[in-house]
């Protein structure tokens, strides 16, 4: 057996490097253009920039993924998640700016562009524009894929006042 072999050094090295082989540290991204949260857990979507060279991509301008288990595993949205739910539906796009919604709700317009030099999702609502930072769906119970509403949350883009607005389906 090859630990029969091994110094008790050479094993304790042998360890380490096979643990940190299995353990990667995650990086997410501090600036996100927002999230989306559930009341069933605390897993939640990134939505993030998506450029090409430079520019927003006109394909695909945002980049959306799970982040699980208390910020200690990300997931690529499942091929429901991406059609049903939390996926991104581009409705036009250009070099510097695109309107999206998500999948779930196509009655909510998106416009990501830059603002103050960064990166922002913004939702037009009762006359207002608001930067989202994020949006938070309350889910009828923990196993029910039925929403109440979803409260999204973000800063009024002319007054810099934070503001939620809810949407109930």
């Amino acid at each position: 057996m090859i630990f029969n072999t091994l110094s008790t050094r050479q094993l304790i090295s042998f360890l380490l490097a096979l643990f940190c082989l299995t353990v990667q540290a995650i990086t997410i991204p501090k600036e996100h253009v927002f999230v989306f949260e559930r009341s069933t857990n605390t897993n939640y979507v990134c939505y993030d920039i998506n450029l090409e060279n430079g520019s927003l991509s006109q394909k695909q301008p945002l980049n959306a993924y799970w982040v699980l288990g208390d910020e200690t595993r990300i997931e690529g949205l499942t091929f429901l998640d991406r059609k049903m739910a939390y996926g991104i539906k581009v409705i036009s796009a250009e070099k510097n700016e695109a309107l999206v919604h998500l999948t779930a709700y196509k009655d909510l317009s998106i416009r990501i562009c830059k603002h103050k030099g960064k990166w922002v999702g913004i939702v037009k609502m009762h006359g207002r524009e608001l930067v989202i930072q994020k949006m938070y769906a309350q889910m009828k119970s923990s196993l029910s894929v039925k929403c109440e509403y979803v409260e999204i949350y973000g800063t009024d883009i002319t007054t810099g006042e934070k503001r939620s607005e809810r949407i109930t389906p």
